[in-house]
């Protein structure tokens, strides 16, 4: 026998949507932020990464009632629909916080060489921390 798990109620879901907002205006508001083109590798493809999460917890309500969603390959295979896909959208999105955490708190380098920065490694400063944390704190556990 299965046992699933409960949808994530419609305040867990603003929450982690605004906690992800809190990331995208912490990054935007780094010292190094450029806009367009942002010229520090490292610091864009964390955004991008952060965009793409917030992309994909935006299309959980199509998900669930069986529409179509308007960038399926930003989802990792097919999408699905009704109640469990849509729980599967939020599972990754909150998934995905635990890399972001990995990238952001990074000192050894790794994120840049990843992300194609030649420089040393980024400091995201405690603002971007402080957000990132946020989050995980907001993701069901």
């Amino acid at each position: 026998m299965t046992t699933q798990l409960p949808l994530p109620t419609p305040q867990q879901r603003e929450d982690v949507a605004a906690r992800l907002e809190g990331i995208i205006d912490a990054l935007i508001e780094h010292p190094k932020w450029e806009n367009p083109p942002n010229k520090n590798p490292t610091l864009y493809h964390v955004w991008d990464f952060v965009m793409r999460s917030k992309y994909m917890l935006s299309e959980y309500e199509n998900v669930k009632n069986g529409k179509s969603v308007q960038y399926p390959s930003q989802f990792g295979g097919a999408v699905g629909s009704g109640d469990q896909a849509a729980l599967g959208v939020f599972q990754d999105v909150c998934s995905r916080t635990m890399m972001l955490g990995l990238l952001v708190n990074d000192t050894s380098g790794k994120t840049a060489m990843l992300t194609g920065n030649a420089g040393p490694p980024l400091d995201f400063g405690q603002k971007v921390k402080d957000a990132v944390k946020a989050l995980e704190t907001a993701c069901p556990k």
